[in-house]
């Protein structure tokens, strides 16, 4: 009965909605589009900021099938704030507003807030504000998550399928723990802290496994592609127009597998790349700290990009361009100590000062495409093809819809 009616209250706010938008306005009917696949693809736009107590994560992925979202959600420029995820469900290693983003799903001009703890007990966690797993567009969309991972070890085993080289631990990111598609024009400013794997700014891990797979992972741990080989097609995933102010803070008391060498770590810019065809560039890492810690076997890793302290990266030729603040501080410990910092190489390092600066992120008039590449050139104007504009208060660049007032009907 009470599915019915909230069915009822989704369909009905159909009527009167913009290019066959269902306007979403309250936590109930955000709730409904969870509740089967015809809703699961629907187009919705978000009329009120919200507020969502014990959530359950839209969309599914668990060795009985997948349920992604696959529809479109716009945010329309408002606020949802998590205040808690619930417990009660079979889906809690996939977790976030949405638990799988599908292929053909996109969320856009949403900002996502939150202080919230979530205690995990399974081997595995894929956690993050818009997405457990991404497989879709994340677009103009801000994570100020303030998010704490904990881990409890209790022999418990996870209902999600294990994605690509990862198979143990936490995998959390301001944005998603895992992303296996594209984000685009978005920034992260909060903190997430995991004790038990990695954490990330914007996406923690890269990739699905399964032959021929191409994952990206954006952002403060994240911002990175990977591509497992095989016969399917390669398709060029990238990540662009991206920025982190986020504090990261990643711990592990387990030895690495598989590709990296550290399941614990802490990276400002960019994770790991593992194919040619890897692309991420116009991003930049102005994180506010970077600390990881590792107990025993495992070696404590930060930076703010890759093949600088990561170790294998399995990659021959990525295309990167990407930018960092040299003012980062960066801590790195193991069994408590810490260790000497590593210098970083100054090629990509720019002062704070320089990034507080209009002109620094702006894209200059007359320049080739080869000379775009590398300067950070965001795209400034009013619409999601040029989304951003200059904050003056906080030095540095916002998104559109920050600035306009909220469209509510």
């Amino acid at each position: 009965m009470k599915r019915i009616f909230i069915l009822t209250a989704l369909f009905a706010a159909v009527i009167g909605s913009a290019v066959g938008q269902t306007e979403i306005r309250t936590a109930e009917e955000l709730v409904a589009i969870g509740t089967d696949r015809e809703t699961l693809s629907g187009s919705y736009i978000l009329m009120n900021d919200l507020t969502l107590d014990d959530w359950v994560p839209i969309g599914r992925m668990d060795h009985g099938g997948e349920t992604p979202f696959d529809g479109m959600l716009d945010g329309n420029g408002h606020t949802i704030t998590i205040n808690g995820f619930s417990t009660d469900t079979d889906n809690t290693a996939c977790v976030g507003l949405f638990g799988l983003i599908g292929e053909k799903g996109v969320v856009k001009s949403l900002r996502i807030t939150g202080k919230l703890t979530y205690t995990d007990k399974l081997d595995i966690l894929y956690i993050g504000a818009f997405a457990g797993v991404n497989m879709g567009l994340i677009t103009c969309c801000v994570s100020s998550v303030d998010l704490t991972c904990e881990y409890i070890k209790s022999g418990a085993k996870t209902k999600t399928k294990h994605l690509f080289v990862y198979e143990k631990g936490q995998f959390g990111g301001c944005v998603a723990g895992i992303n296996y598609g594209n984000i685009s024009h978005c920034y992260s400013d909060g903190t997430i802290r995991v004790t038990q794997g990695r954490a990330a700014g914007i996406a923690a891990g890269n990739g699905k496994g399964v032959k021929g797979s191409f994952g990206i992972s954006v952002g403060s741990k994240g911002m990175s592609m990977s591509a497992a080989p095989g016969n399917l097609p390669l398709v060029t995933k990238r990540i662009s127009y991206c920025y982190s102010t986020a504090s990261i803070f990643g711990k592990t008391d387990e030895e690495g597998r598989g590709l990296i060498k550290v399941v614990g770590a802490a990276n400002g810019l960019v994770s790991i790349l593992r194919s040619e065809s890897s692309v991420v560039y116009h991003c930049v890492a102005l994180n506010k700290e970077l600390e990881a810690r590792g107990d025993g076997k495992a070696f404590a890793q930060a930076s703010p990009f890759p093949q600088a302290i990561l170790g294998i990266t399995g990659v021959e030729a990525p295309i990167f361009q990407f930018y960092y603040c040299e003012e980062i501080p960066i801590r790195r410990y193991v069994n408590d100590k810490l260790l000497e910092t590593k210098k970083l190489s100054p090629k990509r390092a720019v002062s704070l000062s320089a990034t507080q600066e209009e002109s620094w992120w702006r894209l200059p008039d007359g320049l080739d495409k080869k000379e775009q590449r590398y300067i950070p050139g965001f795209p400034f104007g009013t619409d999601d093809t040029a989304p951003w504009q200059w904050d003056a208060q906080r030095k540095r660049p916002v998104l559109y819809w920050e600035t306009t007032e909220k469209k509510n009907e």
